[in-house]
């Protein structure tokens, strides 16, 4: 069982430096999206519940609805 191993020219080793840089880049993306989104979903529901309090305490329900 051998196989080739390729002769490391300038442009083999570029090619292995950027192979290398998109692999840390993209691993680094899947790591903050998923944060990210949770922290908007949490802001979201945070905000959501603010502001219904909000209208609660200051807001009278209708008399006609409760007499």
């Amino acid at each position: 069982m051998f196989f080739r191993i390729p002769r490391l020219t300038p442009g083999y080793i570029r090619y292995l430096q950027t192979q290398a840089t998109q692999n840390i880049l993209h691993h680094r993306e899947g790591l903050l999206m998923p944060r990210m989104a949770m922290l908007l979903g949490l802001m979201g529901i945070g905000v959501s519940g603010y502001s219904t309090r909000q209208l609660t305490l200051h807001n009278r329900p209708c008399s006609r609805i409760l007499g």
